[in-house]
């Protein structure tokens, strides 16, 4: 969802203000400076996005009841996220909030291109989801290796050759043994 709110928010200000000079004003004098860390936003991101699809695979490797997939209803998400972003761009920037923001062309792009970016997250999450649990489900079907445990085979003396004379406790110079 955050990398399409973003390029929404990207596509909106680059197809509403057309010279770049123009556009980089307008973005510096609303408050978008933030973006120095977006990198580390989508770090923790990608982070949450990778371990949700490990607990959707051990789900799947568990064979657990599949849970109803997410509410369509989450397109909703971007469109609010966005003018929450706008709103508190400006308002942290200036300290008050422009009103007029929402007659801006650069608002207006930016929240219809967020309903396409979206419906593209909540395609993408609902493929990875069902991938993810596919290859639990097919790792926990994998047939299980078996070893052999090696066992030394015990080894049969036949015959014996009778001990010598010190093995038998006996001196060299000792008597003879009674046989």
């Amino acid at each position: 969802m955050l990398g399409g709110l973003l390029a929404g928010h990207a596509i909106g200000y680059r197809v509403a203000i057309g010279d770049p000079h123009v556009r980089a004003d307008a973005l510096a004098h609303s408050g978008h400076g933030y973006f120095g860390y977006l990198p580390f936003a989508l770090s923790v991101c990608l982070g949450v996005l990778i371990a949700a699809l490990v607990l959707q695979g051990v789900t799947g490797f568990r064979g657990e009841r599949r849970r109803p997939a997410t509410s369509p209803l989450i397109l909703l998400l971007a469109p609010i996220a966005f003018v929450i972003q706008e709103f508190l761009e400006r308002f942290i920037h200036s300290g008050h909030v422009p009103w007029m923001t929402v007659f801006e062309p650069a608002f207006l792009f930016g929240l219809a291109f967020q309903l396409p970016f979206a419906l593209a997250a909540l395609l993408l999450a609902w493929a990875l989801d069902s991938a993810a649990r596919a290859v639990g489900q097919a790792l926990a079907t994998m047939p299980q290796p078996t070893f052999s445990t090696f066992a030394p085979v015990p080894v049969r003396v036949v015959a014996a050759p009778p001990p010598a004379g010190l093995a038998r406790g006996y001196g060299e110079r000792a008597p003879p043994c009674p046989r």
